[in-house]
């Protein structure tokens, strides 16, 4: 994630606990570390919710709910605003070296717009982009693709 407008709607509570932390931290909580949240970082919009396996999320889910674990997610996702401050200076870090650069997205990704990875290609045209079959963690459901798609792309001439 490199680019502001990418943001999906999840990140109106997150914007807002970043805005006021003290008002909005239950909210965040729910929003972020709820079973129905960590069920929806990993099948998204997904119309084949059955290719996931719900260990996937309840292990996730049963890590979260470890004693402490809320304060840790909340204060690491608190600390996360200074990502999003730095995007315009990691675009313009890759408009000035244009890296090689392979953007894997989940297109039933629900936490980011889908103009984001073509977003990539406004600072780095050759940019090689790829749309999967996947939520926001794409090796749920689409490790071989992605296996071969990085292999393909660091066999590429430079």
């Amino acid at each position: 994630m490199a680019h502001n407008e990418g943001l999906g709607a999840n990140w109106k509570t997150r914007r807002a606990f970043w805005a006021d932390r003290a008002a909005n931290e239950n909210t965040l909580r729910t929003n972020l570390l709820s079973l129905a949240a960590t069920r929806t970082r990993h099948v998204g919009n997904d119309p084949n919710p059955e290719r996931y396996d719900p260990d996937l999320w309840t292990d996730e889910f049963a890590f979260l709910n470890q004693p402490g674990q809320a304060d840790i997610q909340s204060d690491l996702f608190y600390d996360y605003r200074t990502n999003v401050d730095a995007y315009p200076k990691w675009q313009a870090w890759m408009r000035e070296k244009q890296p090689r650069l392979l953007v894997l997205w989940g297109k039933y990704d629900l936490s980011f717009e889908l103009s984001e990875p073509e977003a990539y290609r406004r600072d780095v045209p050759k940019a090689e982009v790829h749309f999967l079959d996947a939520g926001h963690f794409a090796l749920d459901t689409a490790a071989d693709q992605i296996a071969q798609l990085v292999r393909g792309f660091i066999r590429q001439k430079l």
